[in-house]
């Protein structure tokens, strides 16, 4: 999985991105690369991406939190359907 791969996040404005925030990119991007993988069932998408964050959850949200990021690129991961929209979000 290609998670969180945008995570340069806006690096001139917005404020520090929490570990709270972080989480919810993380899962949002799990999700979405799961359902373009045609995995849809909840509890797949749960079991799978709980694996993904025994592997490397720590560090991706780790290198993720404090980063700059904005309420607008926040909004935008909740409305992304695709794994390149998530990607434009946090450009």
């Amino acid at each position: 999985m290609a998670l969180l791969a945008g995570l340069p996040l806006l690096a001139g404005c917005g404020h520090p991105a929490s570990r709270d925030e972080c989480e919810a990119i993380f899962r949002r991007s799990a999700e979405i690369e799961l359902r373009a993988q045609n995995v849809v069932d909840p509890k797949i998408v749960e079991e799978r991406t709980a694996a993904v964050r025994d592997a490397r959850g720590k560090e991706l949200i780790d290198r993720c939190v404090g980063r700059r990021i904005t309420d607008s690129a926040m909004g935008c991961v909740r409305q992304a359907t695709t794994p390149e929209q998530v990607d434009k979000c946090l450009e």
